[in-house]
C-alpha cells in the first residue's frame, strides 16, 4: 500500500476559472478594480475606453492612490488570496484617509481576465521607481501548471507617474467582448452608480469615478443620469436609522407645470419627523408564519458594534429615496423628451441600491433583483405601495458597524443570514413611513388635477358616500315628480344596499377582529402546552385555560347574529375585552376600564352588536400597537365613556407616541404606517359608525376627559345624540 504527502499544485487554467466564474459580468469586473483603487486611498479613478468599437480597443483604469513598490507587487499582488486586507479589516486598521479595506479575499485582481487577454500594470508608490508588469493570459495558460508560468516584474524610471505623483494604471487589451453603443451606455450608467450620493442631498463622497470615451463617438449623447431624475421627482425622503430611533425629512415638490396650471392652489410640503420607537425596534422581522404573526422583540436591538447580545451587526442606516408619479394626468405635464427618458431610466435603474463606506454592493437595485420584494407589495396594494419602477433609492452602511453583513464570494450581494434579513426588514419599515407621507400628497394631487387648470379656487373633492348619494337620488325623484314611475324601484335599491352593506361590514369587521383572536388562541394553546410540559401547578393551568375560554366567548360575540338590539356601552367593552385580556397580559399592558370607575356615565346604544364589538376590538388593537412604542415605564390603555362630544362616546386612549397623521388620512382605505398593515381597519370602523348614524372621531387631547397618563392617541366611537 502506497503512502505519501504532496502539496496542491494548481493548473495554470485556474486563473481563467477565477476570473470567469467568480466574476459574473463586465461591470462587476471593472468594479473589482475600482474597489482596489478605493483600498489604495485614491481620491479619483479614471475609467477610459480607448477605440472601444475597434479591433485594437482597450480599457484603462488609472487612480491616484498610494500605488505599490517592487516588493509589494512581488510579494503581495502576485500572491492570490493574500489576506493582508482582510486582516486589516478585522483589526480595524484604517488607511490615512480613514478607510477600512472593502476587499478581503485577495482574488479581485483576476477580474481583468473576464475583460481581455492582455494586461499591463504600471504602479508607483511615493518616492519609489515605477513598477511594470505585463501579463498575457493566453501565454500563461499555455503552461500546464501555475508555478511554471513566470511573470516578469521590472522597475523603470517614471514614465506614467512623475516623481511627485503616485498611483496605479491597469490597461486591458485583447478585449473579449465586442462593445456596442448599448453596452457602453449601460456601463456608463453602472459607473455613475458605483459611488453613493447621486440621489439624495446628504451624500458626501471623497472618492469619485470618471468615465471617458476616446474618441468621443457620440454614444453617450442624451444620457439621462440620476441627477436629472432627481430634478423630476416630486416626492423626496432622506432618512437615518440609528440606535436613537428613526429620523427623516420628507419633501413634496410639485412639477413646475402643475404649479403653473394651479397657481396659489397647490404648494409644496416639507416635514421633519423623529421617532424614538419606530416599528423596527418593537416588532421582530417576519418568520415563516408571515408578517401578521410577527413577535414582539424581547429587547430593543442595537444596530452597530457592541458587546451586547442584542447587537444586530448591520450598523446605522442612512439614505435617500425619491419617487415619481407616472399617472396619466401627471405624465402629460412632463416635457416629451423628459418623460421618455425618465420612463426608460426607471425601468433600468429603479429600486433601492446598497452602499457600504460609499461603494456599491451589487446586485441590489439592478434590473431583476427585487431584494425588498417591492413589486410583489405593489401588486397586493397597487394604490398605496411603491414598485421598483416608481422610485430610486440608496441606503448607506458603515463597514465597521455592519460586520455581520458578509458579502458572497461571487460578489453578488450579502450572504442571506439573520443580519441580512434585519437589513431587509429595516428598509421595509422605513419605506412604509415614506409611502404614508407620499400617499397624503398623492391623494391631494389627484383631487386638484380634477379641477380645471387656471381655476382661482379649489374645493376639496370629497367623495360622497353611497348613503349620501342614495339620499340625493330620493330627493331628486321626489322633486321631479317621478315617485309613481321609479319611487318603488329606488326604495328597493336603497333597502338592498342597506342590507348588503350591513352584512358585508359585519362580516369584514368580525373577520378583522378574529384574525387577532386566532393569533392569540394559537399562542395561548402553545403556552398552555408548555406549562403542562414544565409541570406548572394545577391552579396556574386552570387560570390559563380560563383565559382561553374567555377568548372564545369574546369571539362568539363577534360572530353572533347581526340584528339591531339595545345594548349598554359597558357591555360592549366587556365583550371586546374578553378577546383582549390575553394580549394585555402578553404585552404587559396596564388596561383601565373607565366604565368601572364611572358607572354613572354608562349609556345604551341601538346597533348590531358584532359590528360594534369588531370596531372596538380594532381600535384596541391599534392602541396595543402604538402603546408598545411608549417611552413611559409601562404601556397604558384606557377605554371609557365620554359626554364631551356631540353624543355619547366610547373613547380608547393610550400612552403611545400619538397619531402622526390627520383624521382625514387615517380613515382613507389603504392608508397605514404599519409595514404589514392593509390600511382598512380604521376605514371599516369609520364606515360601521356611519352606518349607525354616528362617527369615528379623533379629538384633541384637551377635548375629552381621559387619565393624564394617556397622552398618546385618542379615538372615539361617537353615537348619535339624543
Amino acid at each position: 500500500m502506497q503512502e505519501t504527502k504532496k502539496e496542491f499544485r494548481p493548473r495554470a487554467r485556474i486563473m481563467e476559472l477565477l476570473g470567469e466564474q467568480l466574476i459574473k459580468s463586465h461591470t462587476l469586473a471593472l468594479f473589482e478594480l475600482i474597489k482596489n483603487s478605493y483600498d489604495a486611498d485614491a481620491e479619483n479613478v479614471s475609467l477610459l475606453l480607448l477605440n472601444i468599437n475597434a479591433e485594437d480597443g482597450a480599457i484603462e483604469v488609472q487612480d491616484d492612490g498610494i500605488g505599490m513598490d517592487f516588493d509589494t507587487v512581488s510579494n503581495i499582488w502576485m500572491e492570490p488570496a493574500h489576506g493582508h486586507k482582510g486582516e486589516s479589516r478585522k483589526k480595524g486598521i484604517r488607511t490615512e484617509k480613514g478607510r477600512l479595506p472593502v476587499g478581503e479575499k485577495g482574488v479581485g485582481r483576476f477580474a481583468v481576465h473576464r475583460l481581455g487577454t492582455e494586461i499591463e500594470l504600471v504602479t508607483k508608490s511615493k518616492e519609489s521607481a515605477e513598477v511594470v508588469v505585463n501579463i498575457n493570459w493566453l501565454d500563461l495558460e499555455s503552461h500546464k501548471y501555475l508555478d511554471e508560468a513566470k511573470v516578469q516584474i521590472k522597475e523603470r524610471p517614471p514614465e506614467v507617474f512623475s516623481d511627485q505623483t503616485h498611483g496605479t494604471r491597469i490597461t486591458i487589451s485583447g478585449l473579449k467582448q465586442k462593445w456596442r453603443r448599448g453596452d457602453v451606455r449601460k456601463l456608463y450608467r453602472s459607473v455613475l452608480g458605483m459611488t453613493s450620493g447621486k440621489i439624495g442631498q446628504n451624500g458626501e463622497n471623497d472618492f469619485t469615478v470618471d468615465f471617458t470615451l476616446e474618441p468621443d463617438i457620440g454614444w453617450l449623447n442624451g444620457f439621462f443620469d440620476p441627477e436629472t431624475a432627481r430634478d423630476q421627482a416630486m416626492f423626496k425622503f432622506d432618512f437615518e436609522l440609528t440606535d436613537e430611533g428613526l429620523k427623516y425629512t420628507y419633501k413634496f415638490e410639485p412639477l413646475p407645470a402643475i404649479k403653473s396650471d394651479y397657481p396659489n392652489i397647490i404648494e409644496g410640503r416639507k416635514i421633519e419627523i423623529e421617532r424614538k420607537y419606530p416599528e423596527f425596534f418593537t416588532k421582530a422581522p417576519p418568520g415563516d408564519d408571515g408578517w401578521r404573526k410577527r413577535n414582539e422583540r424581547a429587547a430593543r436591538p442595537i444596530l452597530g458594534k457592541s458587546e451586547d447580545e442584542n447587537s444586530l451587526g448591520i450598523g446605522p442606516l442612512k439614505g435617500s429615496i425619491i419617487a415619481f408619479d407616472l399617472d396619466r394626468d401627471v405624465k402629460q405635464r412632463y416635457l416629451k423628451d423628459e418623460m421618455s427618458g425618465l420612463s426608460e431610466f426607471l425601468k433600468e435603474q429603479g429600486g433601492v441600491r446598497v452602499y457600504r463606506d460609499g461603494l456599491r454592493v451589487y446586485n441590489y437595485g439592478e434590473p431583476g433583483d427585487d431584494w425588498l420584494g417591492l413589486d410583489h407589495r405593489r401588486i397586493q396594494r397597487p394604490t398605496g405601495k411603491l414598485s421598483n419602477q416608481l422610485m430610486l433609492g440608496e441606503v448607506q452602511l458603515e463597514l465597521s458597524d455592519s460586520y455581520n453583513l458578509r458579502e458572497k464570494t461571487n460578489r453578488e450581494g450579502f450572504i442571506e443570514n439573520d443580519a441580512y434579513y434585519e437589513l431587509q426588514y429595516a428598509m421595509l419599515c422605513i419605506l412604509t413611513d415614506f409611502e404614508a407621507e407620499r400617499n397624503k400628497d398623492k391623494k391631494l394631487l389627484r383631487s386638484i388635477l380634477d379641477t380645471p387648470p387656471g381655476a382661482s379656487k379649489y374645493k376639496p373633492n370629497r367623495r360622497k358616500t353611497t348613503d349620501e348619494l342614495l339620499s340625493e337620488l330620493k330627493t331628486a325623484v321626489f322633486e321631479k315628480k317621478l315617485t309613481n314611475e321609479i319611487g318603488d324601484i329606488v326604495d328597493k335599491v336603497s333597502k338592498s344596499y342597506t342590507e348588503t352593506r350591513d352584512v358585508l361590514l359585519s362580516s369584514a369587521g368580525a373577520g378583522m377582529g378574529l384574525v387577532t383572536v386566532f393569533h392569540e388562541l394559537e399562542r395561548g394553546v402553545r403556552n398552555l402546552h408548555s406549562s403542562i410540559s414544565e409541570g406548572q401547578s394545577p391552579e396556574q393551568l386552570k387560570e390559563q385555560s380560563k383565559g382561553l375560554i374567555s377568548l372564545l366567548q369574546g369571539a362568539m360575540y363577534m360572530v353572533s347574529r347581526g340584528k339591531m338590539e339595545k345594548i349598554s356601552a359597558s357591555r360592549l367593552v366587556e365583550f371586546a375585552c374578553l378577546t383582549q385580556d390575553l394580549r394585555f397580559k402578553y404585552h404587559k399592558i396596564n388596561f383601565k376600564n373607565g366604565f368601572e370607575s364611572q358607572p354613572e356615565k354608562d349609556f345604551e346604544v341601538l346597533g348590531i352588536r358584532r359590528m360594534l364589538t369588531a370596531t372596538l376590538v380594532n381600535l384596541i388593537d391599534n392602541a396595543i400597537y402604538w402603546s408598545a412604542q411608549t417611552e413611559a415605564d409601562e404601556a397604558i390603555i384606557w377605554v371609557g365613556p365620554s359626554r364631551d362630544l356631540e353624543g355619547n362616546a366610547i373613547v380608547v386612549a393610550d400612552n403611545g407616541p400619538g397619531l402622526l397623521d390627520g383624521a382625514e388620512d387615517v380613515v382613507q382605505p389603504f392608508f397605514s404606517r404599519k409595514s404589514d398593515g392593509m390600511g382598512i381597519g380604521l376605514y371599516y370602523s369609520d364606515m360601521i359608525m356611519k352606518s349607525h348614524e354616528g362617527r369615528l372621531a379623533f379629538p384633541e387631547s384637551n377635548a375629552v376627559e381621559v387619565p393624564a397618563a394617556c397622552d398618546g392617541a385618542l379615538v372615539a366611537m361617537v353615537f348619535k345624540g339624543e
